[in-house]
């Protein structure tokens, strides 16, 4: 009863973060100066005497609280993150325990994030903090498991408990003291941060602030904080997450300002990945990188305008919604639910020519129509039950054209409470693909190599195959954009299924162009494994071996970024289609 309470209570507490669903993160101090990134400090090695000279130059006359707060209005966003102190241990707020601040330590002597809380409070919008709790490469005393300032500083000689009790925690006390409400704390990169000291954090937060949200990067242990974030980029696959989750992404492959990277998606990709992160449940948290003068580029700014028009005329379909009913990905877009409704996003690139079908609605449709259109004309519904699958079928006409740009969103009436067939089920249209998160996972031998050793995993899948045929199973892998394919899978994949079996070594066939969910800094990588038949339709199950399968129950995170390569997915595509 009690762990019942505690997951209603923490339901409860997370309510207003999951029902905003889409964020604004902002990544702004005195890196933005050089315009090379967040990381210059470190990067560079720059020493602290030199570094601490941008801040006499740091005078961004041109910031206004109210217009970054009315730009993430527009886009749609219902809540923003500022990195209050990133890892270069500037204060971007009027600190009393640190004079390394924007107040005392440059011309321009004001306090950004007391504005921002003002025009946050007034405009509706949850204020939230980025916090670096970890790495402060400008102070001595200051211990990361890797990434620490060892040019100025003597890595034998740092006493991490003055830093720790002389800083971070006063620094949090004064934004959790000073600034009104704090929406969430976003931490980052706890590595080497011990249990003690992370349970310490979280409940030195609670304290002061106990309906304050704490993000899983408060600490490398699994489970802390109150929900997770994915890693930088990082959209998860279908059904990886139990607890609320959230992807940070980039508008462009940085965070701070900068001025030689511009490589910018698209408003397509953006609403793309929006509606691919938001049908899978989590939020999707979009990052501007500010000029040292105070503005957000105007790219960025079109974007998020951009966007905004579409967010605003589907807000039905985002904001208070839960993700897909459905254990799978779906080619053609994704799904959210409320109760009594199913939202169909569908890419206007994949729009059907006369119909939409979609596999496991057990409720009765009322009503169905396009959420863009004005005067909601209906469409027509067909409904059917197969008995031997145990499998209802919705068959939806659609106009000819979509409905709104980029995402064209359908609209089903259910009458009842929501009732979804939670099976694997195969959907109508493209490949059907089971991901690692829905299958199984258990160890099954351990590989002894001559330095190191690895776990062979076995992943196995049961599902429902609406469709009999013959089928080309892909690998479907993640690489790091610096990889070499070779070597990659040290040993060959094992795929067992009804009346099959293949082994073979994954290449590097083909990249999978169309992919919402993988983005810098990996590429999706489409590897033939072979060719199977299913002679009837029924319910199948299918095992895959691997050292790549992760754990199913790690005790510590994983860095996003620290993998070569993942292993995501098997994709099945009917061949002749």
């Amino acid at each position: 009863m009690n762990s019942i309470k505690a997951a209603a209570d923490q339901d409860l507490k997370t309510k207003w973060w999951t029902d905003a669903r889409f964020g604004m993160f902002i990544h702004w101090g005195l890196y933005a100066i050089p315009a090379k990134g967040e990381w210059i400090m470190y990067a560079e090695r720059t020493p602290v005497q030199e570094y601490e000279k941008w801040a006499a130059q740091f005078n961004p006359t041109k910031f206004n609280a109210n217009a970054w707060v009315k730009l993430a209005k527009d886009a749609g966003m219902r809540y923003i993150v500022i990195t209050a102190k990133h890892h270069d241990g500037f204060a971007m707020f009027h600190s009393r325990s640190d004079t390394y601040n924007i107040v005392d330590a440059t011309p321009f002597g004001r306090d950004p994030m007391l504005e921002l809380a003002e025009a946050c409070k007034e405009a509706g919008i949850a204020l939230c903090f980025y916090y670096s709790h970890v790495i402060d490469w400008h102070h001595p005393d200051s211990m990361h498991k890797e990434h620490n300032n060892t040019w100025d500083y003597n890595q034998e000689e740092k006493q991490f408990s003055k830093y720790w009790h002389g800083k971070v925690k006063p620094q949090l006390t004064e934004l959790l003291t000073e600034y009104g409400r704090v929406g969430l704390l976003w931490f980052d990169t706890a590595g080497g941060l011990s249990e003690e000291n992370s349970r310490d954090i979280v409940q030195h937060v609670r304290n002061l602030q106990p309906d304050c949200l704490i993000n899983s990067r408060v600490s490398h242990i699994m489970g802390m904080g109150d929900y997770v974030s994915k890693g930088d980029n990082e959209i998860g696959m279908s059904g990886e997450d139990t607890r609320p989750w959230e992807t940070p992404m980039t508008l462009n492959q940085s965070w701070g300002y900068t001025t030689k990277d511009q490589v910018w998606k698209s408003t397509e990709s953006l609403l793309h990945k929006l509606v691919n992160v938001i049908g899978k449940g989590g939020n999707l948290l979009l990052n501007v990188g500010p000029s040292p003068e105070g503005t957000i580029p105007e790219l960025s700014a079109d974007r998020l305008r951009e966007v905004g028009e579409w967010t605003h005329r589907n807000a039905e379909a985002i904001y208070g919604t839960t993700g897909s009913p459905f254990p799978c990905e779906l080619t053609w877009g994704a799904v959210t639910t409320k109760p009594g409704r199913v939202y169909l996003h569908i890419h206007n690139d994949k729009w059907p020519e006369h119909e939409v079908r979609v596999h496991g609605i057990r409720n009765r449709i009322t009503r169905a129509y396009m959420l863009a259109d004005p005067n909601q004309r209906e469409l027509k519904v067909v409904q059917t039950y197969e008995v031997s699958l145990d499998l209802y079928t919705l068959i939806l006409e659609v106009p000819s054209q979509p409905s709104d740009t980029h995402v064209s969103v359908l609209v089903l009436e259910l009458a009842g409470e929501n009732d979804f067939d939670p099976t694997l089920t195969q959907q109508p249209y493209g490949g059907f693909q089971l991901d690692v998160p829905w299958a199984k996972v258990t160890d099954v031998h351990t590989v002894e190599d001559l330095d190191t050793s690895r776990i062979i995993r076995s992943a196995e899948w049961t599902f429902t195959l609406v469709r009999p045929g013959t089928y080309e199973l892909m690998l479907v892998s993640y690489k790091r954009y610096d990889a070499t394919w070779e070597g990659l899978y040290p040993e060959e994949i094992e795929i067992d299924t009804t009346g099959a079996q293949m082994v073979c070594a994954p290449s590097e066939d083909a990249v999978d162009t169309d992919s919402p969910a993988c983005q810098h800094p990996y590429t999706p990588i489409l590897s033939k494994l072979g060719e199977i038949t299913w002679e009837e339709a029924g319910t199948y199950r299918l095992t895959l071996r691997s050292s790549k399968l992760k754990d199913p129950a790690p005790r510590f995170t994983e860095i996003w970024h620290a993998d070569a390569v993942k292993l995501r997915a098997i994709r099945l595509v009917r061949v002749g289609e």
